[in-house]
């Protein structure tokens, strides 16, 4: 039995590939996971980290269905800055949920392009622990990520998890864009 812990930076991957005019099938990604493991759902912890604004009603339904396809969520709401900007991260939350769950599991599957997990990756590998990175395609994940991990899957590659609402090169301009 090997036990497996998904970390998935919901921040990360929304954003990139909402740029891109795609949508995140998180219940299809959940189910090749197990496939890919060829796990029961009690081997595989699912854990999902995602920032939201009070009135984002998109985002909150999105913390709401993760939870209720099992997974794990840890949520926050993000801080406006004085100049207008917004901090939404939650690097150092997933970070210290790995290094708390590492003893418990066997392997590690990070869903990010973001390179600031390289160096949880160099720890959790020192521990013997094997990580794999899913991540929005060889541009938008970073290539040290890449590097670091011990198996990289590119996430535009498995079926079904990934939604274009238009080919990449039919993209509308910005200011063309509809809300959905």
């Amino acid at each position: 039995m090997v036990r497996v812990g998904v970390f998935i930076d919901v921040q990360n991957i929304q954003e990139t590939f909402e740029r891109q005019g795609g949508e995140v099938r998180y219940d299809i990604l959940k189910d090749y996971i197990l496939k890919t493991y060829n796990a029961k759902i009690n081997e595989v912890k699912f854990l999902a980290f995602i920032p939201y604004k009070e009135d984002d009603d998109k985002r909150l339904r999105l913390i709401d269905a993760l939870s209720f396809m099992g997974f794990r969520v840890f949520s926050k709401r993000v801080k406006e800055r004085p100049n207008g900007s917004f901090k939404a991260n939650m690097d150092v939350e997933m970070v210290l949920e790995a290094v708390a769950l590492a003893p418990h599991l066997d392997e590690i599957v990070l869903i990010s392009g973001d390179s600031d997990f390289v160096p949880l990756i160099d720890f959790l590998s020192k521990m013997g622990k094997r990580i794999t990175v899913l991540g929005p395609g060889r541009g938008p994940t970073s290539i040290e990520l890449i590097r670091a991990s011990d198996e990289y899957k590119n996430l535009d590659e498995v079926e079904g998890v990934v939604i274009r609402r238009y080919p990449l090169y039919e993209r509308p301009k910005p200011e063309e864009e509809i809300e959905i």
